[in-house]
């Protein structure tokens, strides 16, 4: 006949202490990385949301052979002021019939980014602190007829690997993404 044992384990108080010192030093490792790992979902995410938007206004204009542009603003305010000018507070690609880089009533907003998270800090370099207008052959200009290229950067201000990225605008329009280690810093391009 076969017997079954129920083992009862029982702690002693200095075991505990012990496990307990073993998972508070687990937990203090555990939590700057998952910090680093958030900051770093973050500014992801907030590179490729403006830089999809670079893209998708450029694409807009080609593929409806309009202008079309992109500001910093939202879309009860429109573009902000220059001395307002600020893309962590989101973006707008609309439809730019005139090439003034104003949404006007009767041009369509054809997207709206989001404000981001509290913590990220987007700026850009004075080029990109006023519109840009994607022609219908793709390149990008300013309101005025010049042509626009510039970086907008998009940065953390937590000390881990490449915490930022630059958003790079070339004069034919394409944006390419750049990883930039500042060490914690937060600087405008």
């Amino acid at each position: 006949m076969a017997r079954f044992f129920v083992g009862v384990w029982g702690f002693t108080s200095i075991e505990l202490m012990v496990a307990l010192t073993v998972l508070v030093v687990l937990i203090g490792f555990a939590v700057p990385s998952f910090s680093a790992i958030v900051a770093q979902n973050r500014l992801a995410t907030a590179a490729n949301n403006l830089s999809a938007a670079f893209s998708l206004a450029r694409q807009t204009a080609v593929t409806r052979n309009a202008s079309v542009a992109l500001c910093a603003g939202d879309a009860a305010n429109g573009c902000h002021a220059p001395a307002d000018w600020n893309w962590s507070r989101g973006w707008l690609v609309f439809m730019d019939r005139d090439r003034d880089g104003v949404c006007d009533a009767d041009e369509p907003i054809v997207h709206e980014g989001a404000a981001s998270p509290v913590g990220l800090v987007i700026a850009g370099n004075t080029p990109m602190k006023k519109p840009i207008i994607f022609s219908p052959m793709g390149f990008a200009f300013q309101p005025g007829g010049a042509f626009s290229a510039g970086t907008v950067r998009v940065c953390t201000p937590s000390r881990i690997q490449d915490n930022a990225r630059d958003l790079i605008l070339s004069k034919s329009g394409r944006v390419r993404v750049a990883p930039v280690h500042l060490a914690g810093a937060c600087p405008a391009p």
